[in-house]
């Protein structure tokens, strides 16, 4: 993959609240992104609701937001950080879902901020059971028992 030079900052949707034992797997991967974005020289903004995380760990990122992951928060935090890029796809669903909505109020469109990694429709149609069921029975005819 190429390296984007346009883009110089992210905002990383983290995934909220955790049980121990459970989830960690979002924040393995959340951190790792942030230090892999880091080390190309991104600036990495993160924002979580849960303040017990590597995350928002201050090594982790370089700016952490620990507020609640509603569209709301996040519209004034990108207005506020002005970040090229978004990655919602660390935060487990509640990114997934936090990027759809944004998207779907036009936040992203209004700051210009590109959703990288797995897109809008790819979202929509795993997160959309009846799509998700078509398009498997499109290239597992074989598969499918209805």
């Amino acid at each position: 993959m190429l390296k984007r030079n346009d883009i110089k900052k992210v905002l990383v949707i983290g995934s909220g609240p955790i049980v121990i034992g459970q989830s960690a797997e979002f924040d393995y991967s959340g951190s790792q992104a942030c230090a892999s974005l880091r080390a190309e020289g991104v600036q990495v903004v993160v924002v979580n609701s849960n303040p017990a995380t590597i995350q928002t760990d201050r090594e982790i990122a370089d700016i952490v937001y620990i507020e609640p992951l509603r569209a709301d928060f996040l519209e004034k935090i990108i207005e506020r950080e002005k970040p090229q890029g978004l990655i919602a796809t660390m935060g487990g669903q509640t990114g997934l879902n936090l990027a759809v909505e944004l998207h779907q109020k036009g936040i992203l469109k209004k700051y210009n901020v590109e959703l990288l990694g797995t897109g809008i429709e790819s979202i929509e149609l795993a997160e959309d059971r009846g799509k998700f069921k078509d398009l498997m029975k499109k290239y597992f005819p074989d598969r499918s028992k209805d």
